[in-house]
């Protein structure tokens, strides 16, 4: 480190400001819900060669950290000072875009003829074409169906705006006002922190910056090193699933190999299993991509709270992610519902930590963070308006110490909810219910958070519903530690006529007057024996209306009644409960994962999935979903565990049938 450790703090306060003061402009200047309330946006600065040294810790989305824009700069051409880049496409950004409705901007900032650094934001914005209103289809089979791909394109040029970019991006979206309020935002954003490092520039020297960019990468960098080496030497496995691909109730199956050896992480998704045909993929390109490892991420910043936030704290991470897996997917993939995969692979990262040093990480959380989105027509521009009615999550997952938050999944970084007087004047809604519903939280010495229950009525005719991202609908968010699973989401169609449907995950409702979507979130994992839970928070959650006396006594052990209006423990009949329930009949499973899960791996092992997963990947991309199902179809009636053997067999056979490479 060549800077001054004084001077370098007061640069890293410098830089701060300046990318928090980005995310306060678009914050305060965007036009949509989805950045005001929901704040789906993010800003950095990034140095020539393309990291991010700078990334605000609390404003706007936080898992683009890590991410680099060479290959997006690389592929506008030329830059002069002036010139704006502006792109969605994940594949020829490598994976920076992740699906297409995120739309990003990259200024240079030119000082003597030198590009000193790149400003850089995005914005999920409200429409870019595509299958349905808000441009996301979880049952878009190639990225060709989710709208419109912009690859990096100047959209200034030398200062002048380039009128035929705006014109293509107007043209293609359903709510191209919007979409324009918002990349001006964006572009107001990377102009302030032009004119604000320059201002800094002045102040320190170019070289000092300069120097101060690499070496707070250099400062986080080794800072990581030193948490990752704290992990024992060693290799562990860890995989879990999305519920299915929405074509079929196959199982999505995510699993990461994770070896340490001294300061240094490699986490190898060789035995994930192939791109899908739906929009759950993941597209990196085969390179290093925070949202594969965003629980690693968060592992360290929890470790090392001062840590500076950039991109440095991914250089001891390496990544294998062979082409063809879910986390590396062949053109044109569809990517629309890519964070699904990031959530759980952020459950799967921990769990292989928690392999490792099980006291070290929290048992899962809700694993989703469904974007709930209403599209009505607009009887002023004879068009469609849209807005995310919520960001649904889901109670996040217990730690050593501490319960789940409620409500709240950690995974879903600080993205936040929109308020209901705001969600009802910006669109034609009517909300019953938004609540933190009892009951739900999986039990243990530190219970899960609890699970959001959501319910609105339709007040306009031909009304549409998407709601990107529903998961945990069929296995559970796991108990670690002794504590118990999560409960799963539902969700419930009650029509004008009062008639009360089930629903799988949303794709796509399609709605009347009158109507009424009811949704309930999943709830987050419990950790350690129930049984161990202190007496007096058992109390007070009963007291506030969170737990019934009935579930404080099957899962807690403590009995409780009402006396004079008070809620009062009966401390003899819960001291004979506890000692007769033995300790090891509350914490004899380490990891809970819930029936769900337990019977699919009963006959689905390891093993054989794994070697499903490699195999498929032999096949052309377009087919491997449909041996995967057929695969599937033939162990149907399997009560027994299958071996490798079985797999290699039965897929040999499927495809020497005739019509085996039908869809």
């Amino acid at each position: 480190m060549k800077t001054d450790p004084a001077k370098l703090e007061m640069m890293r306060s410098y830089f701060n400001a300046i990318a928090s003061g980005m995310g306060h402009v678009i914050e305060r200047t965007s036009f949509t819900t989805f950045v005001k309330e929901s704040a789906d946006f993010a800003t950095a600065l990034a140095t020539p060669s393309g990291d991010f040294f700078v990334y605000p810790k609390t404003v706007g989305v936080t898992i683009f950290l890590g991410l680099n824009i060479k290959k997006a700069v690389e592929e506008s051409g030329p830059l002069q000072d002036g010139d704006m880049i502006i792109t969605n496409d994940p594949y020829t950004t490598d994976g920076l875009a992740t699906h297409l409705p995120d739309v990003h901007i990259i200024k240079p900032i030119f000082v003597e003829d030198e590009i000193i650094s790149y400003a850089w934001s995005f914005v999920h914005v409200s429409d870019v074409g595509g299958l349905v209103p808000s441009s996301i289809s979880p049952t878009a089979t190639d990225i060709h169906q989710e709208g419109l791909r912009i690859p990096p394109v100047k959209i200034y040029e030398a200062g002048k705006e380039n009128q035929v970019v705006r014109s293509f991006l107007r043209a293609n979206s359903r709510a191209s006002h919007l979409n324009d309020g918002d990349i001006n935002a964006m572009i107001a954003a990377v102009h302030t922190a032009d004119i604000r490092l320059k201002e800094m520039i002045e102040k320190f020297g170019k070289d000092e910056v300069k120097q101060g960019m690499f070496d707070l990468l250099k400062q986080a960098e080794d800072r990581a090193g030193r948490v990752i080496e704290a992990i024992p030497d060693g290799t562990s496995e860890f995989a879990d699933y999305l519920d299915d691909d929405m074509i079929s109730d196959v199982p999505i199956r995510l699993k990461v190999t994770l070896t340490v050896r001294g300061k240094q992480l490699t986490l190898d998704f060789s035995e994930c299993d192939p791109q899908v045909k739906t929009a759950f993929n993941l597209v990196t390109n085969g390179q290093k991509h925070s949202f594969l490892y965003q629980g690693l991420i968060n592992y360290i910043i929890s470790k090392d709270p001062f840590i500076p936030i950039n991109g440095g704290i991914t250089y001891p991470i390496e990544v294998i992610s062979p082409k063809g897996t879910l986390v590396h997917p062949e053109y044109p993939a569809s990517v629309g519902i890519r964070h699904a995969i990031t959530m759980r692979l952020y459950n799967v990262v921990l769990g292989a930590i928690g392999k490792r040093l099980p006291e070290a990480v929290p048992a899962a959380g809700a694993g989703q963070s469904a974007i709930v989105v209403l599209s009505v027509f607009d009887d002023q521009t004879g068009g469609r308006k849209m807005s995310v009615v919520e960001p649904l999550g889901g109670g996040g997952g217990a730690q050593k110490g501490a319960d789940g938050v409620d409500g709240i999944d950690h995974a879903s970084g600080f993205l936040k909810n929109t308020p209901i007087e705001s969600l009802e004047q910006h669109i034609d809604i009517h909300v019953h219910r938004y609540e933190i519903l009892p009951d739900t939280g999986g039990a243990g010495e530190n219970r899960g958070g609890h699970a959001i229950g959501l319910e609105f009525e339709m007040l306009k005719p031909e009304s549409m519903v998407t709601a990107r991202g529903m998961e945990r609908m069929k296995f559970q968010p796991w108990g670690l530690m002794g504590g118990r699973a999560g409960t799963v989401g539902k969700v419930k169609l009650v029509t004008q006529d009062g008639e009360e449907i089930d629903q799988p995950k949303i794709d796509v409702l399609r709605l009347e007057k009158g109507d009424i979507v009811q949704l309930t979130s999943p709830s987050g994992g419990g950790w350690g024996n129930p049984f161990t839970r202190k007496k007096e928070k058992v109390l007070q959650e009963v007291e506030a209306g969170l737990l019934s006396k009935e579930r404080a006594l099957q899962e807690y052990g403590v009995k409780v009644y009402k006396a004079n209006n008070e809620w009062k423990v009966d401390d003899q009949k819960t001291s004979e409960l506890r000692e007769n329930v033995h300790a090891s009949a509350s914490s004899d499973v380490f990891w809970d994962f819930g029936e769900q899960r337990a019977a699919y791996e009963k006959v689905w092992t390891d093993e054989a999935s794994s070697e499903l997963a490699i195999l498929l990947r032999t096949y052309p991309a377009n087919e491997r979903t449909h041996y995967k199902h057929k695969v599937h179809a033939h162990f149907s009636n399997r009560n027994e565990p299958l071996t490798k053997t079985d797999v290699i067999q039965a897929l040999r056979q499927i495809s020497q049938q005739k019509g085996g490479n039908e869809s």
